[in-house]
C-alpha cells in the first residue's frame, strides 16, 4: 500500500470515528430533552392529580407539587455532578472500584431494611429505611448499581481471547472474561440481589432487577450454560421462599389471579384494578379535559403515585397515554442507538441497560394502570409522587451521559 493510500485510509477512519462521536453527541442531547419534557409532563400530570384531592381534604393543595418539585432540584443537582463531574473524570480502575462499591453498599441497606431497627414497614411491606427524618427505598438505587456491577465485572480489557474480542475506536482489544468465578459472582450476586428484595417482599421491583440483570448478561455475551445455572439458582430461590414463608408470597399470586378476574372482587382485592380501567377507559381519545378527572377524587388509591397514569389518561385520553409511552420508548430507543454506535465496552453496554431498565419500568407501570398485568407497586417514572423514584430516574439519566461522555474527546483534544 503507498503513502498515499495510507493517508487516505487513516483521513477516512478518522472522518468515521469523528462522523459517530457528532451522532453520539445528538442523539445525547435527544436523552436530555425527552427528560426535560418527561419532567414537565410529570409535573402537570401530578398538580392535576394531587391538589384537589388535597383541597377537599382541607389540607393544603400544593404541598405534593411543592415537595415533588424540590425533589426534582435535589435529584438534578446529583445527576448533573454524577453525569457531568465524576464518571467523565474517573480512570478505568477507579470507576470499577467505585461500582462495585455501590453494589456492596446497596445490598448493605437492603439487609439494614430487614434485620435492624433501621427498616420501616409500610402497607405491610419492609421496603423502607428511615434514618432520622429521611426515608427511601435502598431496592430502588439497585437499579443501577447491579446492571453496573454486572457490566463492570464480566467486561475488561486484555490481549488474550476469551469469549469475544472486539477492537475499539482506538485499536485496543476489548474482550469479555471467560473466568468461571467472575461469573459465578456475578450469579450469586444477582440471586442474592433477588432474594434480598422478594423478601421485604417487593415482586414489582424483582421482576425489574431480574429483567435488567438478563438483559446485562445477553449483551455481555454470557454463555447458555451460565443462563442455565442461573434458571436453577433461581427456581431454587423462589421454591425455598414459598416453602419458608409461603403467606409472604401468596399476595403475588392473588394479584395474578385478579389481574385477570377483577370483576370477582370489586369492592376489595379488584378495587384498584376496576377503578384504574374505569379512569383509562372514561378518557376516550382526547379525555375529559386538563383538571377534570372523577376518578382522582377519592375513588382510585394512590392516584399521584401507582395510578398518576390512569388520571393523566382520564383527562388527556389515549392521544396523552400514547405520548408518554411513545417518549420511554424512544428513550429506550436513543440508548440503544447509542449503544451500537460505542465500541463494544464497559459503558455502550450499560447505556442500553439502564435505558431499557428506566423504559422497561414505565412499560409495567402502564401495563398495570390499564390492568394487562397484575398491581406491581411499581412508580411512573418523571411522573410518581416520591423522592427515591425522582432520585434514582434522574441519576440513571445522568449515569447514562457521564458514561457516553467517558467515550468522546474533550473540547480541549478534539
Amino acid at each position: 500500500m503507498t503513502q498515499s493510500s495510507r493517508t487516505i485510509n487513516t483521513r477516512r477512519r478518522k472522518s468515521q470515528v469523528q462522523k459517530r462521536q457528532e451522532e453520539i453527541r445528538h442523539y445525547s442531547r435527544h436523552i436530555a430533552f425527552v427528560t426535560v419534557v418527561l419532567l414537565v409532563l410529570g409535573i402537570l400530570a401530578l398538580f392535576s392529580a394531587s391538589t384537589a384531592p388535597l383541597a377537599a381534604r382541607g389540607q393544603f393543595p400544593y404541598s405534593t407539587v411543592l415537595k415533588q418539585v424540590m425533589f426534582i432540584g435535589i435529584s438534578l443537582l446529583l445527576a448533573g455532578f454524577v453525569g457531568a463531574v465524576v464518571l467523565p473524570k474517573l480512570s478505568e480502575r477507579a470507576l470499577k472500584f467505585l461500582v462495585q462499591a455501590a453494589f456492596v453498599f446497596s445490598i448493605l441497606m437492603l439487609l439494614a431494611v430487614l434485620f435492624t431497627p433501621l427498616g420501616h414497614e409500610v402497607n405491610g411491606a419492609l421496603r423502607w429505611l428511615r434514618i432520622g427524618p429521611v426515608q427511601f427505598q435502598p431496592s430502588e438505587f439497585l437499579k443501577i448499581t447491579l446492571v453496573l456491577f454486572i457490566a463492570s465485572l464480566l467486561l475488561t480489557a486484555g490481549k488474550a481471547k476469551m469469549f469475544a474480542s472486539f477492537r475499539t475506536e482506538r485499536g485496543e482489544l476489548m474482550t469479555i472474561r471467560r473466568d468461571r468465578l467472575q461469573l459465578i459472582w456475578v450469579l450469586l450476586a444477582v440471586i442474592l440481589s433477588l432474594a434480598l428484595v422478594a423478601a421485604q417482599p417487593d415482586l414489582g421491583t424483582t421482576a425489574i432487577v431480574f429483567a435488567a440483570s438478563l438483559v446485562t448478561m445477553l449483551l455481555v455475551g454470557v454463555p447458555i450454560r451460565g443462563f442455565v445455572t442461573f434458571g436453577v439458582l433461581l427456581v431454587v430461590l423462589l421454591g425455598a421462599g414459598y416453602l419458608f414463608e409461603p403467606e409472604k408470597y401468596a399476595y403475588g399470586f392473588e394479584r395474578i389471579y385478579t389481574a385477570f378476574h377483577p370483576m370477582e372482587d370489586v369492592t376489595d382485592e379488584g378495587y384498584q384494578i376496576v377503578q384504574s380501567m374505569g379512569a383509562v377507559s372514561s378518557g376516550g381519545l382526547i379525555g375529559r379535559g386538563y383538571m377534570k378527572s372523577e376518578q382522582k377524587m377519592n375513588r382510585l388509591p394512590f392516584h399521584d403515585r401507582d395510578f398518576i397514569f390512569a388520571i393523566w389518561v382520564e383527562e388527556t385520553g389515549m392521544l396523552g397515554g400514547l405520548l408518554v409511552v411513545g417518549l420511554f420508548l424512544y428513550l429506550a430507543f436513543v440508548c440503544l442507538r447509542i449503544s451500537v454506535l460505542l465500541p463494544f465496552c464497559f459503558e455502550g453496554v450499560a447505556v442500553f441497560a439502564l435505558g431499557f431498565n428506566l423504559a422497561l419500568q414505565a412499560i409495567i407501570n402502564v401495563a398495570t394502570n390499564v390492568g394487562a398485568l397484575p398491581v406491581s407497586g411499581l412508580t411512573l417514572p418523571f411522573f410518581s409522587s416520591g423522592g427515591t423514584s425522582m432520585l434514582v430516574s434522574l441519576l440513571i439519566i445522568g449515569t447514562i451521559l457521564g458514561l457516553v461522555r467517558r467515550k468522546l474527546p474533550t473540547p480541549s483534544g478534539a
